[in-house]
């Protein structure tokens, strides 16, 4: 836990934001993975992951996944 909090601390401090907000910014509005969001930020993907799962970002990624289906679907319905 310790090392989280680290791992935190050194994210906060070089984006200048909450660590919700770049783990956001990266798996949800970019919409990239795990592993290529660890990479991005220099820090384990289990850590990565853990703050995922710790701010529930899984669900608001899919969410917005849902959106783009449903959407793209009612273009094809509309030609």
């Amino acid at each position: 836990m310790a090392e989280y909090n680290s791992y935190k601390e050194k994210l906060e401090k070089h984006h200048n934001k909450a660590i919700v907000e770049v783990i956001k910014d990266l798996y949800v509005k970019e919409d990239l993975g795990p592993s290529v969001s660890a990479k991005k930020l220099g820090i384990p993907r289990q850590a990565f992951i853990y703050f995922v799962n710790l701010y529930d970002l899984k669900r608001l990624k899919f969410a917005n996944c849902k959106k783009k289906i449903i959407s793209l679907s009612r273009r094809e319905l509309i030609q």
